[in-house]
């Protein structure tokens, strides 16, 4: 899950698996493909499905299970009041904060707040 860095940026997006627009709240759900690669925003509603979906499997505790460990909507809540807020007001106080490479680099690291590490596949 990340935190939207600028309240001026998008508010509403089209989520990357239903397809259906969603608004992105002060703190989002991104999905990630197998190689750790962004895949796009995910709405709450897929989320929910997703993380009930997995309970359907015979064995959801087998150690290649792909959902497991998924961030719930109770954890995306928790984020959102811990979170109430996009970091900057503007993309101008964003590129104002962001004066150097690390400057830049630790910005977007704090724009997680919720990740999962990457699952290995036999």
């Amino acid at each position: 899950m990340w935190r939207k860095e600028a309240a001026t940026n998008y508010s509403i997006t089209p989520c990357v698996i239903c397809g259906n627009d969603f608004g992105l709240g002060s703190v989002y759900p991104v999905a990630s493909g197998d190689q750790g690669q962004d895949m796009g925003e995910m709405c709450p509603t897929c989320l929910d499905y997703l993380n009930r979906r997995k309970a359907d499997a015979e064995d959801s505790t087998d150690g290649n299970w792909p959902a497991r460990e998924w961030p719930t909507l109770e954890d995306l809540e928790e984020a959102r009041r811990r979170y109430p807020f996009p970091m900057f007001e503007t993309g101008e106080d964003l590129v104002a904060a962001a004066v150097d490479e690390e400057a830049d680099r630790r910005l977007t690291r704090q724009t997680i707040v919720w990740s999962m590490d990457r699952e290995m596949i036999d």
